[in-house]
């Protein structure tokens, strides 16, 4: 499945953009996304496929991994998809995650959910546009190619607490995982193995073992002192 940026995101020069600077109390929060938002199989780019689900997205399915998800609350506001200051301090931390080299590698799906109070049909609204200030924001400041985020907007259809639909943590932006277009082959029913000639397995070279961090590695000196390198 091939993904292309929507078109509120073409024409971004993002070769030009430099990431916000990490504040010093901002390691450990940065730390916990990246571990929250990382395949649960370490070794592997694919989460396995039984530990996926399909989601409708318009003409389109994409498949996510709800174990490697987060929700945050991000402050706008009120009825309106304008990130306050407070978001978009709240929304850095993950900027920061999402270009780490953890999760390069990586595709997420940027989910706007609202409370149950007022016009459904607004809230479904109010809930797409401000999925989209989100990933807006996180590619035009920090190195995250737009092609790695969905936005999506659930409205009021998927309250964290249903027992309490007006209730804060009911608006919330979530972020999931998203299997890789390769691994939802997974879900396709198997084609019985054709016969072939065995051939020699060749053993591939050692990969070299870089001399620098990889851009986007965090990292802290003895002194406490927070870099990341681009």
């Amino acid at each position: 499945m091939t993904m292309t940026a929507p078109k509120w995101l073409a024409g971004l020069g993002l070769a030009l953009v430099t990431a916000l600077p990490v504040q010093a109390d901002q390691a450990e929060e940065i730390q916990s996304i990246i571990n929250s938002l990382a395949p649960m199989q370490q070794e592997s780019t694919a989460p396995a496929p039984e530990a996926s689900r399909g989601v409708q997205i318009g003409n389109r399915t994409v498949w996510v991994v709800p174990a490697s998800s987060i929700d945050l609350q991000v402050f706008f506001a009120l009825d309106s998809y304008e990130l306050t200051y407070r978001a978009r301090e709240d929304l850095a931390a993950l900027g920061h995650a999402l270009a780490s080299s953890a999760l390069r590698p990586h595709r997420y799906l940027i989910a706007g959910h609202t409370d149950a109070t007022g016009d459904a049909s607004y809230n479904q609204w109010l809930s797409e546009r401000r999925a989209e200030s989100v990933v807006l924001y996180l590619v035009r400041n920090f190195p995250i190619d737009p092609n790695r985020l969905i936005a999506v907007g659930w409205g009021e259809s998927r309250l964290k607490t249903p027992a309490t639909p007006g209730a804060a943590i009911n608006r919330r932006v979530e972020v999931t995982l998203l299997l890789p277009a390769s691994g939802a082959e997974g879900h396709a029913p198997a084609r019985a193995p054709e016969a072939t000639s065995a051939a020699p397995v060749a053993t591939p070279d050692p990969a070299p073992q870089p001399d620098a961090p990889l851009p986007g590695t965090m990292q802290t000196d003895k002194d406490g002192n927070i870099t990341i390198t681009w």
